[in-house]
């Protein structure tokens, strides 16, 4: 896979959405953004706490199958969820998990409905691979789609969040923020550095080769699959070379 330059999207001039409806191509303003990301913060919470019991015994035989180091099983465990619930957990699931934050949370909501319209955004989330580009800062950086070939502005949100560098192949879900920004959901799946070029040299392929006749998610934990193989065979092959 040939290094990519991706430059930067023109600058984003910030203001305040003013309607009902989230509007992802409309900027909100620094105060609103953040309360976004309070809400952000509490929502996963709680779907961790609500649902995670529920599917941890098949996020563990996944990624016990694929044996990564244990510095990077969390990572994989947290994108691992997000996909499950968000693509693979049917509809009804994700009105629940939406509609059962908002209903729980309803005085702090009741007058503020941009912030619900922003929620039900959520599930529309998709996870993906993608290829980090340029950098504007270490929180602030372009991606690029590399099934949609489209690039996308990324903020990392979350402090305890550790941003990707730069060249990088990583697989996650991103939520939209307004003003054509994203944000993970929760830490990316880091692949290997080394790893890069052997996965972004059979990403289309496998891709093609799934979506015959799967669904884009199902389509997606097949190809996650493959490529977590791959990361572990150079993984092993540098280390017998050390």
């Amino acid at each position: 896979m040939k290094v990519m330059k991706i430059e930067p999207n023109e600058k984003l001039v910030e203001f305040s959405q003013s309607q009902k409806q989230f509007r992802q191509d409309q900027p909100v303003s620094n105060d609103l953004r953040s309360m976004m990301g309070d809400v952000h913060r509490d929502f996963t919470k709680y779907m961790m706490e609500q649902h995670f019991d529920d599917v941890q015994s098949l996020l563990k035989e996944y990624i016990d199958d694929h044996h990564p180091i244990e510095e990077k099983r969390q990572a994989l465990q947290n994108n691992l969820f997000w996909w499950k619930i968000l693509n693979d957990g049917g509809q009804e699931l994700k009105w629940n998990c939406t509609d059962g934050f908002i209903g729980e949370n309803y005085h702090r909501f009741i007058d503020k409905p941009l912030i619900t319209s922003w929620l039900r955004e959520w599930d529309k989330a998709v996870t993906k691979f993608y290829y980090v580009g340029y950098k504007h800062s270490d929180r602030i950086f372009v991606v690029f789609d590399i099934l949609e070939d489209k690039m996308l502005d990324v903020i990392v949100k979350d402090p305890g969040v550790v941003s990707p560098g730069q060249g990088e192949i990583v697989a996650g879900t991103l939520i939209p923020y307004g003003g054509g920004i994203y944000a993970p959901i929760t830490d990316f799946y880091r692949f290997n550095y080394e790893a890069r070029e052997a996965i972004g040299g059979t990403f289309r392929h496998h891709y093609d080769t799934y979506l015959k006749a799967n669904s884009l998610p199902a389509a997606f934990i097949h190809v996650l699959s493959v490529m977590l193989q791959i990361e572990r065979r150079i993984a092993l092959k540098l280390q017998r070379i050390k």
